[in-house]
């Protein structure tokens, strides 16, 4: 029943994001920590840390430590463009998991914020649900009170499902901005889009993913296509490679762990415009399940 509940869930969200119109808006995917990053973005059926709060919050669900995460990179390697985030997952023995993050983007001139309050929870028979509510925010310094934007906020929310399909298989889907928000006045919805996302473990030490992003105008259309890999070298150093098309880039990264601490970087080319870095700072705190 569990498992059929699931594939109702996702062939919903393949039929509602067939019938919406074209949407954009600020609020764009910039990549949100740098171990996804690493994978070239195909996190949506990994999603096993905090980082789930952003590609996948079901995955919140599987979470069984306590973590808090800060990032920060410039996109394409401009000071202008500095985009940095904070998150942690709380999980609990009894209610799932809960997320909380806050990430900022832009310069004194334009700037975004967004709040993130998330939760995921298993369904049984390894299937597992979440919901994002955010906050965006934007304000553009110097624009009239009666602009179009000048500043505004709107509210987002987000679903995800995650179902593991025997030992080494794990399928993921994810739709972000499913209520269409918009930004004040606006006509045109913030970014909407559906990501679907597979997962194998080769071998305990040894991921692969894939996934694709489709276009909210129509999933007819041709989608974004990422994939990427991890593997655990050691138990403190694990390497990280992916590609993505559209436009073709490739990355890169690896991961430090000592003790309770965790780095993580992550390389990203570009074909026309600079190659980017990003850093992720980390703290699991063991087996912290909070009782209810």
């Amino acid at each position: 029943m569990i498992r059929k509940t699931f594939l109702v869930i996702f062939v919903f969200l393949l039929f509602y994001f067939s019938t919406i119109l074209p949407s954009y808006g600020a609020f764009e995917e910039k990549g949100a920590g740098a171990r996804p990053m690493g994978m070239a973005g195909a996190f949506t059926g990994v999603a096993d840390d905090v980082n789930a709060i952003y590609w996948n919050p079901a995955g919140l669900g599987v979470v069984e430590e306590l973590e808090a995460m800060g990032m920060t990179t410039r996109l394409f390697g401009l000071k202008d463009l500095t985009y940095y985030l904070f998150g942690g997952v709380v999980p609990t023995k009894k209610i799932g998991a809960f997320g909380l993050s806050y990430s900022q983007f832009g310069c004194s001139e334009y700037r975004e914020s967004q709040t993130i309050f998330s939760s995921g929870q298993s369904l049984g028979s390894d299937v597992y649900f979440g919901l994002n509510v955010k906050i965006m925010s934007i304000r553009i310094k110097g624009a009239s009170a009666n602009s179009e934007y000048g500043r505004a906020s709107a509210f987002g929310l987000d679903v995800g499902a995650l179902a593991d399909i025997g030992s080494k298989f794990r399928l993921g889907v994810m739709a972000t901005n499913l209520n269409g928000p918009r930004l004040g006045n606006c006509s045109e919805n913030l970014a909407q889009r559906i990501m679907v996302g597979t997962s194998f473990r080769i071998i305990s030490r040894c991921i692969t993913s894939l996934d694709l992003h489709l276009p909210l105008s129509s999933i007819m259309v041709e989608p974004e296509v990422r994939a990427g890999g991890e593997v655990i070298l050691s138990r403190n150093f694990t390497l990280r490679a992916g590609v993505g098309d559209d436009p073709t880039r490739f990355t890169g990264g690896f991961g430090l762990r000592w003790r309770i601490f965790k780095f993580d970087y992550a390389f990203l080319s570009h074909p026309f415009l600079n190659n980017q870095h990003q850093f992720s700072f980390s703290l699991r705190l063991g087996n912290q399940t909070i009782e209810n």
